[in-house]
């Protein structure tokens, strides 16, 4: 590998580029458990609990029951949106770290669960729409998504970064080679994430993006 090789950076959006936990958990999960008139867990268990796979690591063990789909709970979601009437906002250095990266030569793309919809709005608000060779949206897979992606961007998997903020970020930057940068102000403390230690020991934990942006070199 040199560093006139392309290298690819590929972003998680929830919890990574978008500062929305809270905004979820008031919008949508409290709205939710309210609707299915079941105790709603706390803001600090959604953030320890809530995976890629949110069905399975977090609604149904709480309660909801198994009958109740990804599809169904997104339409509770939209609901609580619609009614606070805004959305949520970017952290506020993902536009300058974003647009650094590029500026590097670094070739740039996202993996996220977030819906379709949902992503493609969010990427046009903050003026992102020729940023990415392509936004993945509705990922459950992330390893399926990052090959996707790498093969798509014609680089090799050792010139792959994968900045996310989650387990399944950091799971899936290592079954494909790549490195992970995981920012630690999402969706999983540091402390869960540390017990993925022996599973990826290249992963590194930053504070913030602009933290992530300070580990990569220019390209070329």
């Amino acid at each position: 590998m040199t560093r006139e090789d392309p290298h690819l950076v590929i972003f998680d959006w929830n919890g990574t580029v978008q500062d929305d936990l809270h905004h979820i958990y008031e919008c949508g999960v409290q709205r939710i458990f309210r609707e299915f008139g079941v105790p709603c867990p706390t803001v600090e268990q959604f953030r320890d609990e809530v995976s890629a796979d949110f069905m399975n690591s977090f609604y149904w063990p709480h309660g909801i029951p198994k009958t109740a789909t990804a599809d169904d709970l997104n339409v509770i979601m939209k609901a609580g949106y619609d009614e606070k009437g805004t959305p949520p906002a970017l952290f506020p250095d993902a536009v300058h770290v974003i647009r650094s990266l590029g500026r590097l030569g670094y070739l740039l793309a996202v993996s996220s669960a977030y819906a379709r919809g949902k992503l493609d709005a969010a990427i046009e608000r903050a003026g992102l729409q020729q940023a990415f060779l392509r936004a993945d949206s509705d990922v459950r897979d992330k390893k399926e998504s990052f090959t996707s992606l790498i093969d798509l961007a014609g680089v090799p998997a050792e010139n792959v970064t994968v900045i996310g903020d989650s387990e399944s970020d950091a799971l899936g930057a290592a079954a494909i080679g790549a490195l992970p940068i995981i920012v630690t102000r999402g969706y999983a403390p540091p402390e869960r994430m540390e017990k993925l230690r022996p599973q990826v020991p290249r992963m590194v934990l930053v504070d913030t993006l602009t933290d992530a942006l300070r580990l990569l070199r220019p390209v070329g």
